[in-house]
């Protein structure tokens, strides 16, 4: 095995761990595949071998379990198969620079289809996976489309074609310290979000302000990702029609809302937390609850960084006016519209998202797009936050896949929408800040691609 390394500092980021390194692999193996690989008559994996396909990667939990058991699969294949692993922000500049141009040699790449799918659909960057779906004599019979989570499959569609298939999914829990709410009397986690403020402000009060009753993320752009299911909760989305939600009813009350906990029950420095240092703050028992991203229960439940491990319950974001629609974000695997080398990259997609390695990669801490593994034996016997699971996967059923705004600069219209976050954080006029925001998104929407 070949590695190049070449230094940089990242600091690590929602589920994409930080690493010193950029490194380009050559993969080579010898061991075959699993019980799920035996050739069918229509079917087969070695019907590319002899080619070559590159492939560029997040620096990422998913990719360092993938990563070692690759050489398995050129061997099942005779496929080579060279990979480049960058941090996020990198990943997506290079990526860019790459379709941009329109020279790449890139034939598969990770993608955060919430992020960057529309851009790289409306831009004709990424291939259609329907044909090769539908082509027996390249998709293996174990694949099982319907094995997969229909939120996570849906992230990756756009215009009714898949686009990409999905190597993870998260959602965002409700996670809150049971010992404090037990402390103050409170035995179950609050349903409605009538009760989270209640609650907010009866740990905060009765503490006198020496605990926190509830830590988000208040930083512009970062406070989005959990702001959009308050939204959807009051009964508001990104869009009305073709135009900004941001001017909406339900808009301004969800984003008074979300600013009123944090300003009134939430640490000081909200106006400036991101996931980082609000995860922080409640891993150091200075807050009761927190709503953020669901993977971060393993930063929760590490007794060696966690003053909180072991005490940790989760639940469901709690209902709103409109009910309960808690959010999905996926990574996911694409073919680059200009590879000469779809079929074998299908082949690749296939291989890396099956059942086996999904399986894998939930035993590892990563939350798999496949549905089947959350049942397998293996993870529901050493399952240590059966609650957490259940939650999530509760999540999972009611989730809209689309966590950010459906527009190609996915960016900028964060960014104003979380400046009126911000502005409701700090107790100014929030219907002002909300028109604004309204004004600044339809905007960047009549001048999308």
């Amino acid at each position: 095995m070949i590695v190049k390394k070449a230094a940089l500092i990242i600091i690590v980021p929602v589920l994409f761990f930080g690493a010193l390194f950029v490194f380009r692999t050559s993969v080579r193996g010898e061991t075959g595949g699993t019980s799920s690989d035996e050739v069918s008559p229509e079917f087969n994996w070695r019907s590319q071998s002899g080619t070559k396909l590159n492939v560029m990667l997040n620096l990422h939990p998913w990719v360092e379990i993938i990563e070692p058991i690759l050489p398995e699969f050129e061997a099942l294949t005779g496929i080579d198969v060279e990979i480049s692993i960058y941090p996020e922000d990198q990943l997506r500049a290079k990526r860019k620079i790459e379709m941009v141009s329109g020279v790449s040699d890139v034939d598969v790449f990770m993608i955060m289809p919430g992020h960057s799918l529309t851009l790289y659909e409306r831009s004709g960057w990424i291939s259609s996976l329907d044909d090769l779906i539908d082509d027996p004599t390249l998709t293996n019979p174990d694949f099982r489309k319907d094995d997969f989570f229909p939120a996570a499959l849906e992230a990756g569609r756009r215009h009714e074609s898949q686009y990409a298939i999905p190597v993870l999914m998260e959602t965002s829990l409700l996670a809150y310290n049971r010992e404090i709410l037990e402390k103050y009397g409170i035995h179950e986690p609050p349903s409605t979000l009538d009760e989270l403020e209640n609650t907010a402000r009866k740990i905060y009060s009765e503490s006198n302000g020496e605990i926190y009753g509830i830590t988000m993320r208040g930083k512009r752009a970062s406070a989005t990702s959990q702001w959009i299911d308050f939204l959807r909760g009051f009964g508001g989305d990104w869009l009305e029609g073709d135009r900004s939600g941001m001017g909406s009813r339900e808009a301004i009350l969800a984003t008074a809302y979300y600013g009123r906990l944090l300003r009134l029950y939430g640490p000081k420095s909200a106006p400036s937390n991101g996931w980082y240092e609000s995860i922080s703050i409640f891993m150091e028992g200075r807050a009761a609850m927190i709503y953020d991203a669901s993977v971060f229960k393993i930063h929760y439940e590490d007794s060696s960084s966690s003053e909180i491990a072991g005490k940790v319950g989760y639940s469901l974001i709690p209902e709103g006016p409109a009910g309960t629609t808690p959010h999905i974000s996926t990574w996911g695997l694409s073919v680059y519209s200009g590879s000469q080398n779809r079929e074998a990259a299908w082949i690749l997609i296939q291989w890396l998202t099956n059942e086996a390695n999904s399986l894998q990669a939930l035993l590892g801490g990563i939350p798999a797009a496949r549905s089947s593994v959350w049942e397998n034996d293996e993870f529901t016997s050493h399952d240590s936050t059966p609650q957490w699971t259940r939650a999530s996967k509760e999540s999972y059923a009611l989730a809209s896949p689309y966590w950010n705004p459906p527009v190609a600069d996915v960016d900028r219209y964060r960014e104003a929408v979380g400046s009126a976050i911000v502005e409701s954080i700090l107790g100014n006029y929030v219907a002002s800040a909300c028109h604004a925001a309204e004004a600044e998104t339809n905007s960047l929407l009549e001048n999308e691609p």
